[in-house]
């Protein structure tokens, strides 16, 4: 049977140890397996977009451990039986029916091998879930230390050479996965902030979104984020005056640069929505017309992208001793170019939402690292 949001798309019933499993699909893409007493046997399929990998050859017998069951977040679909047991057998096995715009028929093998292990018992509560997850990203971000990098004033020039662009300037390096590995570097002079970003990328530069707007939830996009008044709290729970987001990805085959805030005098209001969160709504949002922006892609490999943005647009006044916070990231999409499935920064941990257009667009300034400005 299917019920809305996580459906449940089967359950078959084995001898013991297991006796009744249950076949749960995830927001994410994988299916899980799960006793009757709920604990977790396995996953079927592979939920994260960056590790998806295909068969050789689309023939009987073909291992899909690792391919997605449809086309990826939010595929609440597809069904789970099991047939009659033949003579001989314990008990019938068992299939899946999972795809999209194609429908596979799959065997699942190997839960006949398993077997309970002897323990106690452990309540967890729906308090105890939040505490834990409270607990993991407050120590990702103890790991990721206070974050701070100096931006020197300097006139790169765009090669899409990074390190011989920004040469003299510090590289960050962060990354979630190797596959995925992101370095950034920024600089300023009396015109212009620049950024630059060297990203590892299987299919790089690829994006889906139908709006500049929605670029950052559409796939490849690079991030800038800054809040311009020094006078601000460091640890604002929510982005105010000043604080700004710049995103940058390939609109329609050209890079667009957009420009968000959520508090901001001069007003180009845009509401966003979710599953979660029906109305959330900037002050501002635009396209900055005047930012110069190279991209070079690597086919297979990456891409580099360089920007320079006029300092009037940001509000922005570098000067030699100045401290602001602010952070670097990268979001990585499917191969296809459809949605958003890494999220990669360099001083906030607290990425790891995908398939909500709402939290993903959220500034988190408590989380974000010191830039110092230098000569």
């Amino acid at each position: 049977m299917i019920r809305g949001g996580f459906g449940i798309v089967g359950n078959a019933k084995f001898p013991a140890p297991l006796g009744s499993i249950w076949v749960i699909n995830g927001n994410c893409g994988e299916w899980y397996v799960l006793t009757e007493d709920g604990f977790y046997l396995t996953r079927l399929f592979q939920g994260d977009g960056m590790k998806w990998s295909w068969p050789d050859k689309a023939a009987p017998g073909a291992i899909m451990d690792n391919c997605p069951p449809g086309l990826g977040g939010e595929d609440f679909g597809g069904s789970a039986q099991q047939g009659n047991a033949r003579p001989g057998e314990a008990a019938g096995k068992l299939y899946v029916q999972a795809g999209k715009t194609g429908l596979w028929n799959l065997e699942v093998v190997g839960l006949d091998s398993v077997k309970a292990i002897k323990g106690g018992t452990l309540a967890v509560g729906e308090k105890d879930i939040t505490t834990a997850q409270g607990f993991r990203e407050r120590y990702l971000q103890e790991i990721a230390g206070k974050a701070a990098a100096t931006l020197k004033k300097q006139t790169p020039a765009f090669t899409g050479d990074l390190d011989n662009d920004f040469k003299g300037a510090q590289v960050l390096s962060y990354k979630k996965q190797d596959a995925a590995a992101v370095r950034s570097a920024a600089a300023w002079d009396d015109k212009f902030l620049y950024l630059g970003w060297d990203v590892k990328d299987n299919t790089p530069w690829v994006n889906g979104a139908g709006e500049p707007a929605a670029l950052y939830v559409g796939g490849d996009t690079v991030d800038f984020q800054l809040g311009t008044d020094p006078k601000a709290n460091n640890d604002r729970q929510e982005a105010v005056l000043g604080d700004l987001r710049l995103s940058i990805g390939n609109f329609q085959g050209k890079p667009a640069a957009v420009l968000y805030r959520k508090i901001s005098d001069a007003k180009k209001p845009k509401t966003f929505s979710s599953g979660v969160v029906k109305e959330y709504t900037m002050d501002f949002v635009d396209v900055l017309a005047d930012a110069k922006v190279e991209v070079k892609a690597r086919q297979g490999q990456g891409y580099t992208v360089e920007a320079a943005i006029p300092l009037a647009a940001l509000g922005l006044k570098p000067a030699a001793g100045l401290t602001l916070r602010g952070d670097f990231g990268v979001t990585h999409g499917d191969p296809g170019g459809t949605r958003t499935r890494l999220r990669t920064y360099w001083s906030n941990q607290h990425t790891g939402i995908v398939d909500d257009a709402v939290f993903e667009l959220m500034l988190e300034p408590k989380n974000w690292g010191e830039l110092n400005f230098k000569e």
